[in-house]
């Protein structure tokens, strides 16, 4: 093969190839995987989300230590984010899921936020919401002195989001405060797991 026709086949190939990795760099994000050990009073064990790529859902458990029983449930919805506390302020520990699905009246995948609470060695529903204040972008759950709430961040627009605080009311969460509106998602992001707003 003479030197020309190899440069010519290596300007086309080369290209190609870049943008073949690029997009495969790019693709989807991984599976979300998480462990929290949790150690209170009413429970200790493991709660565990994990992806189960045979089934194509993520599953939900939990295992006490001290019962040695089990619960799990499934979802064929994609988990972005677990965390934990005692949001509505009963004594047992509730599990906040991050998870990007439609519901019944919002045909759109969107990310919404469920609680689910460990009740004697089950996992029981306490809140599916369908959408907080505004569309969910992240959340995290937070401890003041022994006091659960959750902040949230929050989409205003495209490229503005606001953060905001939740705590439970008599069957869900309420709004509580508006901790800042208008800012670019990194700075949401700084403010996101800040207690003291």
């Amino acid at each position: 093969m003479e030197h020309g026709n190899l440069i010519k086949i290596w300007g086309i190939a080369l290209p190609l190839l870049i943008v073949f990795v690029f997009l495969n760099s790019c693709g989807e994000k991984p599976d979300y995987n998480r462990i929290i050990q949790v150690n209170n009073s009413l429970f200790k064990g493991k709660i565990e989300v994990l992806r189960i790529d045979k089934l194509k859902k993520y599953s939900l458990s939990i295992e006490n230590y001290n019962t040695g029983k089990t619960d799990k449930i499934y979802t064929p919805y994609e988990i972005f984010k677990l965390d934990t506390g005692d949001i509505n302020q009963d004594g047992k520990f509730d599990l906040c899921i991050g998870i990007i699905k439609p519901t019944p009246f919002d045909t759109i995948y969107k990310k919404r936020l469920f609680i689910f609470q460990i009740d004697r060695d089950y996992i029981r529903p306490l809140w599916l919401s369908s959408r907080l204040v505004r569309p969910l972008e992240d959340f995290c759950v937070i401890n003041s002195k022994g006091l659960y709430s959750i902040n949230s961040i929050e989409r205003q627009s495209e490229n503005q989001y606001s953060v905001q605080k939740y705590t439970w009311a008599s069957f869900g969460l309420v709004r509580t405060n508006n901790i800042k509106e208008s800012i670019r998602i990194s700075e949401a992001q700084k403010l996101l797991n800040n207690p003291l707003e």
